[in-house]
């Protein structure tokens, strides 16, 4: 991504700077502030319409490709389902988020990886990585979006006891990926062999470190009694104590449910809540639609 995009989402997207006691300590919450009352969910549709070339391209195809043709090429990657069952948007904000405030790039374009746009991206929804030290952490994530934290909640817990207590299917993954690993601006030679290495290079699992963000989303009370105040600020007292009783009752949901506990993997959870859910499948929707074509 460039600068000019990167700033766009720093001035649109906010790390919820509160202490919520029921959550982990690497987990976050994320929101988008208002204006002039009004919950800035049409802004977050325009980033991620510009973001889908950085998420469904490779570098190497972003660098070859005309821009004019940039969102048409990326868009045709998005899947084919319908807006209600797809998990694209979810994957997008994820890539968002892990890119942005925790500066960890992707080492693979799983939407490249579709061998038709009418299936969803299978296993893990982001492999994205990180060095520290010359030691890697492949993080291999979840996305639920979702308007109801429960469902989104129960939805993730699923999928990752499918994922995460089947040695040998995280395995046959990292096998997949492997192959595709691509060398780009964040990774020379030196640390793209180390990252394979524990991709495909033989490492027994429990000698890889994997950190798999959970991002859920849900339709927020709080959030909606903010909008029509000219004055709402996601920086006011009020508001601020309002959205973190809220998200202390939905990291007791995410706390409730017994995770795989698994020495060398550890599960981190992003809460991001909304004005609707519904509303923001359909505007993205709709500019898909258009994108395509």
């Amino acid at each position: 991504m460039d600068s000019s995009l990167k700033m766009r989402i720093k001035n649109q997207i906010f790390k919820f700077e509160a202490t919520i006691n029921k959550s982990g300590t690497k987990d976050s919450s994320f929101t988008l502030d208002y204006e002039s009352g009004r919950y800035r969910q049409r802004e977050l549709v325009g980033l991620i319409r510009d973001v889908v070339p950085f998420f469904a391209l490779t570098e190497n195809e972003i660098k070859s490709i005309d821009q004019s043709e940039w969102n048409r090429q990326s868009f045709t990657r998005i899947s084919d389902a319908n807006k209600n069952s797809k998990g694209d948007y979810g994957e997008l904000l994820l890539f968002v988020i892990l890119g942005i405030f925790y500066d960890v790039p992707k080492f693979v374009t799983k939407a490249r990886l579709r061998s038709t746009t009418r299936e969803q991206i299978k296993g893990f929804d982001c492999a994205h990585f990180s060095i520290e030290n010359d030691l890697v952490t492949l993080w291999l994530g979840e996305a639920k979006f979702h308007k109801n934290i429960s469902g989104a909640i129960s939805s993730a817990f699923s999928s990752l006891n499918d994922h995460l207590n089947d040695a040998e299917r995280i395995k046959s993954e990292l096998r997949l990926l492997g192959g595709e690993i691509e060398i780009n601006k964040s990774i020379d030679q030196d640390k793209y062999d180390l990252l394979k290495s524990y991709v495909s290079g033989g490492k027994s699992l429990n000698k890889v470190d994997i950190s798999v963000p959970v991002l859920v989303t849900y339709d927020s009370k709080c959030i909606k009694n903010h909008c029509g105040n000219y004055d709402s600020d996601i920086e006011s007292d009020e508001f601020k104590n309002e959205l973190q009783q809220e998200l202390e009752s939905c990291f007791s949901k995410v706390y409730n449910k017994s995770w795989p506990s698994i020495k060398n993997i550890k599960i981190i959870f992003f809460i991001v809540p909304l004005e609707s859910v519904s509303e923001l499948k359909s505007s993205i929707d709709s500019v898909e639609m258009a994108m395509k074509f």
